[in-house]
């Protein structure tokens, strides 16, 4: 089975321009998120945009941007960003 290249994908924007929920795109989506995932989304967000990250992940920017808000409003977020269990910092 030959994949198909990025470019014939066809991917729909949603309202603020990210790409919608594409299941070749976001193969992840919808199942739950594995401790480095999440380190590695806290540890790189600050350098990659909620595209890369989406793309590394797996997963659509908007679920990644309402991850991200939840860990910081609890506290999480800079436990996994410190954790270097599975990512070392940069």
């Amino acid at each position: 089975m030959q994949e198909q290249p990025l470019t014939d994908l066809h991917v729909e924007l949603d309202s603020n321009g990210r790409i919608a929920y594409h299941p070749e795109l976001h193969a992840k989506q919808g199942t739950p998120w594995s401790e480095e995932d999440i380190e590695y989304m806290c540890k790189y967000h600050e350098y990659d945009d909620l595209k890369t990250l989406s793309a590394a992940l797996e997963r659509t920017q908007l679920t990644i941007a309402t991850k991200l808000c939840r860990l910081q409003k609890t506290g999480r977020y800079e436990y996994y960003k410190n954790r270097n269990k599975y990512w070392l910092s940069k």
